[in-house]
C-alpha cells in the first residue's frame, strides 16, 4: 500500500514538473525572441541598425528558417529522440542570445536569428508530441491552457524586461541566454523523471447518438469530425495548414506593431510605449484560456474560433473610427483585439491536436501547422511595416490603410471558419444518412 502511495506521489510530481518545465522552457526561449520586437523602438533610435522595415527583417528571417526546418521535420519528428533534440538545439539557441548582447550590425543580428530559426523549429511540436505522450487526458486542457497562453506571457515579459532595463539593449539578451540554458537542463530532468511512469488510462461513460451510454477509456475520443479514412485525416491536415497561416496573421500584424502605433500617433517616448504595450500581452493570456473553457463545453472547436475572431472583427472596424482622435480607447479596442485573435488561433494550434491525439499523430500535426504559421509569423508584421514606412502618405493615413488591411483578413478568417462549420456538418449528416 506504502509502496502504491509512493508511486502515485511520485507519478502525480512528475507530470506537474513535466508540464511546468515545458511551459518555463516555451516561454523563456519565445520571450528571447519577443525580446528583439520589444527593442526594435530603441535599436531604431540608436540609427547604425537601419530603419523600421530592416529591423522587421530580423525577426522575418527568423521565421522562415523556423518554417523550412519544420518542414523537414515533419518527415522525421517522430523517428528522433525529442529529449535529446530539444535539449541540444535550445541549449545552442541560449548561446546565441548571449552572442546578440555582443553585436553592433544588423547583418549580425540576421545571421543569429536566421540560426536560431533552425534551432528553434522543433520546440512546439517536440512539446506538444511529449506532453500528449505521457501526460492523461485529465491534465490535457491544464497543460493546453498553459502552452497556449505562454506566447503571450513571454511577449509582455519581453517588453517588460526591455522598459525595466531602458536604453540598454544588450543586458536584457545575456540575461535571457543563461535563463534559456537553465531551463533546458530542467526540461531535461523533467522528461528523464516522467518516464519512469507509464501513463494512466482513464474511464468514463460517454452518452451515444441513440441515448445509450458506454465505458470508454480517454484515448477514445468523440469529436465532431470525423476523421475515419484517410482522405479526412489529410484534408483535414490541409485545411488546417491554410488557416493556420491566415489566423496567425492576423494577431501578430496588430501585436508587433502596436508600440509603434502607442509612439506614433500616441506621441510617447520609447520607454513609455514599451511600458503601455506590456498591458497586452498580459490582458490576452486570457484569449486561449476563455478557448480552452469553450471548448471544453462546446466540441466544435472552430464554431468556438469563429466567435472570437468576430469579436477580434468587431473591434478592428471600430477602431478605424476612432484610432487617431482617442489613443486611450483605440489601445482598449487594441487589447481585446489582440486577446480575442489570440483565443481563436489557439484552437488550430493546439487545441485540436490535443482533442483529436487518437485519430492524427500530433506531432506531424503541430509541427505542419506551426511550420505555416512560423512562414506568417515573421511575413505579417513586416507588411504592416512597409504599409507604415509609406513616405506617400502621413502617420495617420498609413495607419489607416494598415487597420483596413487587417479588417480584411480578419474579415475572410471569420468566412472561412463558418464555411467549415457548414461544411462539416453537412459531411456529418451525409456520414449519417449512409450508415
Amino acid at each position: 500500500m506504502a509502496e502504491l502511495k509512493k508511486t502515485h506521489t511520485g507519478r502525480r510530481f512528475a507530470y506537474f514538473l513535466l508540464i511546468f518545465s515545458s511551459v518555463f522552457m516555451y516561454i523563456a526561449i519565445t520571450l528571447t525572441r519577443n525580446l528583439y520586437t520589444a527593442e526594435k523602438t530603441t535599436l531604431l533610435s540608436l540609427g547604425s541598425f537601419g530603419n523600421l522595415s530592416d529591423l522587421a527583417s530580423t525577426t522575418e528571417y527568423f521565421f522562415y528558417t523556423y518554417a523550412i526546418m519544420q518542414v523537414l521535420l515533419i518527415f522525421f519528428v517522430d523517428k528522433i529522440n525529442t529529449k535529446w533534440f530539444l535539449t541540444v538545439t535550445l541549449g545552442v539557441a541560449g548561446v546565441l542570445s548571449i552572442f546578440t548582447a555582443m553585436t553592433d550590425t544588423i547583418v549580425q543580428h540576421y545571421l543569429i536569428y536566421a540560426a536560431n530559426g533552425f534551432l528553434q523549429a522543433g520546440i512546439w511540436g517536440g512539446l506538444i508530441k511529449i506532453l500528449s505522450r505521457y501526460l492523461p487526458a485529465r491534465l490535457l486542457p491544464t497543460a493546453n491552457t498553459l502552452m497556449t497562453s505562454a506566447p503571450a506571457v513571454a511577449s509582455a515579459l519581453a517588453y517588460g524586461i526591455a522598459a525595466l532595463f531602458g536604453e540598454d539593449w544588450r543586458t536584457p539578451f545575456a540575461l535571457m541566454g543563461v535563463i534559456v540554458i537553465g531551463s533546458v537542463v530542467l526540461f531535461f530532468v523533467s522528461v528523464t523523471t516522467v518516464t519512469r511512469y507509464p501513463r494512466e488510462i482513464e474511464m468514463h461513460r460517454i452518452v451515444l447518438a441513440d441515448g445509450s451510454e458506454r465505458e470508454v477509456d480517454d484515448e477514445e475520443e468523440n469529436d465532431f469530425i470525423h476523421l475515419d479514412t484517410r482522405r479526412r485525416v489529410v484534408i483535414f491536415y490541409i485545411i488546417s495548414v491554410i488557416m493556420g497561416f491566415v489566423l496567425t496573421s492576423i494577431y501578430f500584424m496588430v501585436l508587433n506593431n502596436l508600440d509603434i502605433y502607442i509612439k506614433e500617433i500616441g506621441g510617447y517616448s520609447n520607454g513609455v510605449s514599451k511600458a503601455l504595450t506590456i498591458v497586452a500581452p498580459i490582458v490576452a493570456v486570457f484569449g486561449p484560456a476563455l478557448t480552452v473553457r469553450a471548448c471544453e463545453r462546446h466540441r466544435n472547436f472552430i464554431a468556438v474560433s469563429a466567435v472570437f475572431f468576430v469579436i477580434a472583427l468587431v473591434s478592428v472596424v471600430v477602431l478605424l473610427f476612432v484610432y487617431d482622435t482617442s489613443v486611450i480607447f483605440s489601445l482598449f479596442l487594441f487589447i481585446l483585439f489582440i486577446t480575442a485573435s489570440n483565443g481563436g488561433r489557439s484552437t488550430i494550434l493546439s487545441i485540436a491536436s490535443f482533442r483529436m491525439r487518437a485519430k492524427i499523430n500530433s506531432g506531424v500535426y503541430t509541427t505542419a501547422v506551426n511550420a505555416a504559421s512560423s512562414i506568417t509569423s515573421g511575413l505579417a508584421p513586416k507588411i504592416l511595416t512597409v504599409i507604415l514606412d509609406n513616405e506617400a502618405l502621413s502617420t495617420v493615413e498609413s495607419w489607416k490603410n494598415a487597420l483596413l488591411v487587417v479588417t480584411g483578413i480578419n474579415a475572410f478568417a471569420v468566412a472561412a471558419l463558418l464555411g467549415l462549420v457548414l461544411l462539416i456538418r453537412f459531411a456529418n449528416a451525409g456520414r449519417k444518412r449512409n450508415i
